[in-house]
């Protein structure tokens, strides 16, 4: 529906006839009431008034419900090269059952199916619903568990002059996040040193590795901090016992060895990174997805004329003990042709990992602003004012929100939006629908 005041006959509710006729005020000029009218009967009236839309580049979507129920197409590279958009990172939220899967999984189906070999499809799946997706388009399944036999080590070679500070900041976040606490300057020093050695001698290394450097620390160190060697691994210890939890306990048979696994980046249709062995842990899976996140960024950091859909699932948790880490790999999208898609219930699933007034609460409220879609799926009551505020909707995009059917969503792209219903075929809502199992064959055929 519209708020446009447009010249109709219609009468004010409550009125006589529906149709009232025009009539002159006192030194003239037509008088017309205000009413409201869907865009689909607007659009046949006043054509020129209707949206634009994108254009018809990338895959088909579904219906653009504000546009005159034009078709609706997006691709983030497409509108990246015709500037539409500066920045191909895409945000996906709503409530639960409002038809986020769904889409997620039709569009990347369509991106292969449309670009073929040009576009490569990533996805860290902390809940394991994207086996099927996996099956039916010949995506690699990489099963990380504990004691398994599928290995990432997040401190493989990036090739890139960043190289060091990245895996001090994966570090350093790493064994914060088990400490519960910001290391103090002495513990950063002594890891930072760690893996700055580790990286000079240009050889591959693991984070069992970097324990071992910090346990036994350079005389160079020893003499930098002007204290007995007994003296400064009393003052790590909180960072040793802290790999070693992770080497251990968290992070073990998953991200404490050489990486098991080979990925086709020239000619593969990309790979899944399953995760669901550890989706019940509250504790583990934040420091999972860090971990398999940077991996991530590294792999993909490679001169490539192919473009790479990265989707991140349950994002909150890759922020959790992460933001400015996180944050700084987001940056690299448009240097190495990677869309980061970022999936969450609620749009303050992001910032309350880190809502505590600190340097990484803004971090993570800086992540939002700097990813120019955003796609909002209907939203619980109460997180219908928070998501007006964190995105600027108006006050009819804020109406819209909280009254969104399923499968439909308010698509913001920089300063535009549109009201797009995602149109799936029978066969994509098999693959796609995560409520398979709640509903009967015959329900999924037909719906």
């Amino acid at each position: 529906m519209s708020g446009v005041g447009t010249p109709s006959g219609a009468g004010r509710e409550g009125e006589g006839s529906p149709v009232d006729r025009p009539r002159w005020r006192p030194g003239g000029g037509l008088r017309v009431d205000r009413h409201r009218a869907t865009m689909a009967h607007l659009s046949s009236v006043y054509p020129c008034h209707t949206d634009t839309g994108f254009g018809e580049r990338g895959p088909y979507i579904g219906v653009n419900v504000t546009g005159g129920r034009s078709a609706f197409y997006f691709d983030p590279f497409e509108l990246y090269t015709t500037g539409h958009l500066t920045n191909p990172n895409v945000l996906v939220t709503g409530d639960i059952g409002s038809g986020k899967s769904a889409l997620v999984k039709a569009f990347l189906g369509r991106e292969l199916a449309v670009y073929g070999s040009r576009r490569m499809v990533t996805i860290l799946d902390p809940k394991g619903e994207y086996t099927q997706f996996a099956a039916v388009f010949g995506l690699p399944v990489i099963r990380l568990h504990p004691g398994g036999v599928d290995r990432l080590n997040p401190m493989d070679h990036r090739g890139d002059p960043t190289e060091t500070v990245h895996r001090q900041s994966l570090a350093t976040a790493l064994v914060a996040g088990v400490l519960g606490r910001p290391l103090d300057p002495t513990e950063d020093a002594v890891l930072g040193w760690a893996i700055t050695s580790l990286t000079r001698t240009g050889h591959p290394f693991t984070l069992a590795d970097v324990a071992a450097v910090v346990t036994d620390p350079a005389e160079e160190l020893v003499a930098l901090s002007r204290r007995t060697p007994l003296e400064l691994i009393h003052a790590a210890g909180p960072v040793i016992f802290a790999l070693d939890k992770l080497l251990s306990r968290t992070l073990a048979g998953m991200f404490d060895g050489p990486t098991s696994v080979r990925v086709d980046f020239d000619d593969g249709p990309g790979f899944v990174i399953d995760l669901s062995a550890v989706y019940g842990d509250d504790e583990a899976l934040p420091l999972v997805m860090l971990a398999a996140t940077s991996w991530l960024a590294g792999v993909l950091q490679h001169d490539s004329q192919r473009r790479v859909i990265q989707v991140i699932d349950e994002a909150w948790a890759a922020v959790r003990h992460g933001a400015r880490h996180f944050q700084g790999s987001l940056k690299l999208s448009r240097t190495y042709g990677v869309s980061t898609w970022l999936i969450c219930h609620r749009p303050a699933d992001l910032t309350a990992q880190a809502d505590d007034g600190t340097s990484a609460a803004k971090i993570a409220a800086g992540l939002l602003s700097d990813i120019q879609t955003r796609i909002i799926y209907r939203q619980p009551p109460d997180q219908v004012p928070i998501a007006a505020e964190m995105f600027a909707l108006t006050e009819r995009e804020r109406d819209w929100t909280g009254q969104l059917v399923r499968g439909r969503a308010l698509w913001r792209m920089q300063r535009r939006g549109a009201v797009v219903h995602t149109v799936l075929t029978r066969t994509e809502r098999q693959v796609a629908d995560t409520d398979q199992k709640m509903r009967t064959t015959d329900e999924l055929m037909t719906a």
